[in-house]
């Protein structure tokens, strides 16, 4: 029997709520953070990290727009198969083989290609991140600009950016996403990742993602 819980969107960003409150579940992350509590997720028990690197959980959580505990890194789900479902508020795990794209996972973050405009672009899934981006301003030419928007990552912060919406074609389906342009503090991490761009919340929102992380394939599925 596959196991679910329920997710909503915060100001943008996937949170689940547990019997220790409130959550970021956060796929653009490669460790789970928080106070030294275990948590029970999915049938599994994850042991939150205080860091990781330079980044605390404490600053995180002074930067966050709503009161959260803790934040649920890729590493709960590395032996896992699940499926996004965020419309309907379900994360799901899947029992089933599934079929997707596939690409080297980052650091055990998930990543698919799709096409945007006619370039390849290696994306980034960040359920951390509301909007999604791109790095190359250019790609983005044959979309429509929308003005600035402001956002907020949860290692970021507040910021505000530039924004277009293009045209995607994810395998054979072709879906329209609103995209910032990545700020100078987003660069580098894009640049270090080796990653054309980032595709966030807003675009799980628009059908149902499933992802093997032991396989690291990617599918998806919209409306």
């Amino acid at each position: 029997m596959s196991q679910s819980i329920e997710v909503k969107v915060c100001d943008g960003i996937l949170c689940a709520d547990f019997n220790e409150g409130r959550l970021v579940v956060d796929t653009g992350s490669p460790v789970s953070l928080g106070p030294n509590i275990t948590v029970q997720i999915l049938g599994n028990a994850l042991q939150l990290s205080p860091s990781f690197g330079s980044y605390t959980w404490t600053s995180i959580q002074q930067a966050l727009p709503f009161d959260a505990v803790g934040l649920i890194g890729v590493d709960a789900f590395s032996d896992s198969t699940l499926g996004f479902d965020v419309g309907h508020q379900t994360l799901a795990q899947i029992d089933a083989e599934i079929t997707g794209n596939s690409a080297a996972f980052i650091m055990g973050s998930p990543v698919m290609e799709c096409q945007i405009g006619e370039e390849k672009q290696r994306c980034l899934l960040d359920t951390g991140a509301g909007l999604s981006y791109l790095r190359d301003s250019r790609v983005s030419v044959s979309g429509k600009s929308l003005g600035k928007r402001k956002d907020f990552h949860p290692i970021l912060g507040h910021f505000e950016v530039e924004t277009v919406a293009c045209s995607v074609m994810v395998g054979e389906q072709l879906i329209t996403e609103v995209f910032g342009i990545a700020t100078e503090s987003l660069m580098p991490l894009m640049d270090s990742a080796q990653i054309d761009g980032i595709l966030g919340t807003s675009f799980f929102e628009k059908g149902v993602i499933e992802i093997d992380f032991p396989n690291e394939v990617v599918g998806a599925t919209f409306d």
